[in-house]
């Protein structure tokens, strides 16, 4: 595995998880957890790849948000879904 690959894969798993944890400890089902932890993970990976393609358009250097891009995603991503009604528990 490629060692940029293997940063992009591990490091947006981390967010995924802390996501997917404080929205069922706050009250939200299993099942609404695991699918808020999977569209964190996947639109991190899709964000990373494509910040890779752009950045010669943005003029910087990629390597930058590989790192901060999952913690942020992962951030908004908690804040939008723990104020739904959708998905909690009765």
């Amino acid at each position: 595995m490629d060692s940029k690959i293997a940063i992009i894969l591990f490091s947006t798993l981390l967010p995924a998880f802390v996501v997917a944890y404080v929205l069922r400890t706050n009250g939200k089902t299993i099942n609404f957890a695991v699918v808020g932890g999977t569209a964190i993970y996947v639109i991190s990976i899709v964000l990373i790849f494509l910040a890779f393609y752009m950045s010669e358009v943005m003029n910087m250097r990629a390597d930058d948000l590989v790192l901060m891009l999952p913690l942020i995603i992962g951030a908004l991503g908690y804040f939008f879904l723990k104020g739904s009604n959708t998905g909690n528990e009765r």
